[in-house]
């Protein structure tokens, strides 16, 4: 367990959880350094904060007088900066045990669940915000209105994302845990529905007596779980649904609009109130649910906080991210990439009535040959559909029996009347789709893996041609007219 220390090494401090973490206690005066292949926004803005960052992994990268050694479960055992620590008898600890250390000192909300993390861990702390409770802040993204993924507040609460995917949650403890959902995911990590729900389990075991859950039982995971739980656990339990009628926060009245929503929550039978969201899509009245559930339920934070906070959130990078607009044609960037996720993204764009191309490029061959068929199913709500390569992230692709081609077919057997195309790179899809773009259209961009630099490209390129196209005709001296095509006579490759 890690215990009083003054210096501490992160190998892959570029990343979006080791950054934070590193964000933390280089703001509570601790002697950061780290290493990563290359630099990045997160990395320069350490070095800001007086951490010493080193690009590539070497044994001289892990600095004199270095107490601990902070790894992630993608960091290999052949790393030359493990070696080393090994070599000067560091210790090496899971990231999971810095997120505990800073749980431990503080009185801690956690998010977990298989989705909505994120959403709902940046709603719960722009909450506290508001409230003048100043908390620290640990999040898997970006949040625009903190400036950042990771806050080193002075007050007593901390607000944590706890990453489900690598079992490494067994190892926290947290005041109040928050649970989204669960379902079956990471079977790179897990056999199935049963071992998660297991490794929640021992999650929430390991609470103080005066721990408390809030979690969504709208979820059948969720149920599950709680028929697992003792009787004394399911006492200290708080429920939010939507439809379940023995939640303790229930909404009772909702408006979906394009841009947001609207809805109504009641407390126990009383009415708490009308509450305003700016990001659309039903999954996000559900993070924001289980946002005010766990925040309100502290007793120290007002109804006029948790709506002021969400009438004025403004999203997470990369969940229904615009990236920009032309004329009529949007790019949406979005990191779903689990089925229910996509549907949810899906169903969101939907609200807006307007042609749908789906760029998506799946993330890890053990979910795409665990979860075929239900991705083939996600696509239900897309106009166009169109498939990349699968990003293997850690994985060997002759360790498993799909490709990207069996997505291809079964999505077409699923769908025989719908457009479904396959391209290699990234490069090729966004050729396709400046040749092939649809007036009033909306791309999507979807995936955990590098795909998001679609959406950047693409925009780059539609503003650049625009620019063009607007030089032409004023040396032309002619009026710019928009020819439409209607759905029927766009070209069909």
């Amino acid at each position: 367990m890690l215990k009083h220390f003054e210096q501490i090494h992160f190998i892959g401090i570029a990343g979006i959880g080791m950054s934070g973490l590193a964000r933390i206690l280089a703001a509570r005066g601790k002697q950061v350094s780290g290493s990563d292949l290359k630099h990045n926004a997160l990395t320069q803005s350490l070095e800001a904060q007086g951490a010493q960052i080193a690009v590539g992994h070497h044994a001289e990268h892990v600095p004199a007088g270095t107490e601990y050694v902070v790894v992630s479960t993608a960091i290999s055992e052949e790393n030359p900066e493990i070696q080393e620590a090994r070599a000067r008898h560091i210790p090496i600890i899971h990231r999971s045990e810095v997120l505990n250390y800073l749980l431990q000192t503080s009185r801690s909300l956690s998010i977990t669940g298989t989705h909505g993390k994120t959403t709902t861990s940046a709603l719960t702390s722009l909450i506290l915000v508001e409230q003048g409770l100043d908390p620290t802040v640990v999040i898997g993204g970006e949040v625009p209105q903190l400036g950042t993924n990771a806050l080193a507040g002075q007050g007593e609460f901390i607000v944590a994302e706890v990453d489900e995917s690598d079992q490494s949650l067994r190892r926290l403890s947290s005041e109040v845990a928050v649970i989204t959902n669960l379902e079956v995911d990471h079977l790179d990590h897990y056999q199935g529905l049963d071992e998660i729900i297991e490794a929640v389990a021992e999650f929430v075991s390991r609470q103080p007596e005066n721990g408390r859950l809030v979690v969504n039982l709208d979820d059948a995971g969720v149920r599950l779980l709680l028929e697992r739980l003792p009787e004394s656990m399911r006492l200290r339990t708080l429920g939010f649904a939507l439809e379940a009628t023995d939640a303790d926060y229930r909404v009772v009245q909702k408006e979906l609009s394009p841009t947001g929503s609207r809805f109504e929550v009641e407390v126990r039978g009383e009415s708490l109130g009308w509450f305003d969201l700016k990001i659309p899509g039903i999954h996000n009245i559900y993070n924001a649910l289980a946002a005010l559930s766990a925040t309100h339920s502290l007793g120290v934070v007002s109804a006029q906080a948790i709506r002021t906070a969400l009438a004025s959130y403004q999203g997470v990078k990369r969940r229904f991210q615009l990236i920009g607009m032309l004329d009529t044609v949007s790019v949406i960037d979005d990191y779903a990439h689990h089925p229910s996720e996509i549907r949810a993204t899906l169903s969101t764009a939907k609200l807006q009535n307007r042609h749908i191309s789906v760029a998506f490029q799946p993330h890890r061959y053990s979910r795409t040959q665990a979860l075929l068929q239900d991705f083939a199913d996600s696509f239900e709500l897309a106009d166009r559909v169109i498939l990349t390569d699968i990003y293997a992230a850690s994985e060997r692709p002759e360790d498993f029996q799909v490709s990207i081609l069996d997505l291809v077919a079964k999505t077409r057997q699923t769908y025989p009347d719908k457009e479904v195309l396959y391209f290699a790179s990234l490069p090729e899809i966004k050729t396709y789709l400046l040749e092939n773009l649809i007036p009033d259209e909306m791309v999507l961009t979807i995936g955990a893996g590098n795909i998001t630099d679609l959406s950047y490209d693409l925009v780059g390129n539609l503003q650049a041609k625009s620019s063009d196209s607007i030089e032409k005709m004023n040396e032309q001296k002619i009026v710019y007219a928009p020819v439409r095509r209607t759905h029927q006579e766009r070209k069909v490759v």
